[in-house]
């Protein structure tokens, strides 16, 4: 991990933190602050790439939470540089089939599995409704049942949250 932090430094603007991509360091130290000291010891996966659409790596790590009193949960981070600060937001996905914001099955051989989708501006204008949504999904797909994207949207909900949940 240092070694990709030193990495990612070197190709990193060193006073241009609008422009600076989020490091390993960056994921991780939010990582411990939204879900507790121990979650980077779960198997997690993390993707990186550019989901705000502003030409900036971001970072999305996901991980099963088995350790939730309420049960077993999907938990994703999502961290960017919003404006140039340091941004990150916490989704808990449930699995039970009876809640939209949910995945279905919990089969504990194998943690649903988070991917990147490239969609057309048409499909977010008119299917998803909002064509001021980044182009660029983060899925979670069980493959049990249709996967919960996450949208960037640059203007904030009610709630303050930039990431917006939509499902087929």
């Amino acid at each position: 991990m240092l070694q990709a932090d030193a990495q990612e430094a070197k190709t990193a603007a060193p006073n241009d933190t609008v422009a600076a991509p989020v490091t390993a360091n960056d994921l991780y130290r939010e990582m411990r602050i939204q879900a507790g000291q121990y979650a980077a010891q779960n198997r997690h996966q993390v993707l990186v790439g550019d989901f705000t659409c502003d030409d900036i790596n971001d970072q999305i790590v996901g991980w099963v939470d088995r350790d939730n009193p309420e049960g077993p949960f999907f938990d994703v981070l999502m961290v960017t540089r919003h404006n140039g600060q340091l941004h990150s937001e916490f989704k808990q996905i449930p699995f039970a089939q009876s809640e939209q914001y949910a995945l279905c099955i919990d089969d504990k051989t194998a943690p649903p599995v988070m991917s990147w989708q490239v969609n057309d501006p048409e499909y977010i204008r008119d299917v998803i409704g909002d064509g001021d949504l980044c182009n660029i999904a983060v899925r979670v797909d069980d493959f049990m049942c249709d996967a919960p994207q996450f949208f960037w949207s640059e203007k904030p909900d009610e709630s303050g949250e930039h990431w917006m949940f939509f499902r087929n």
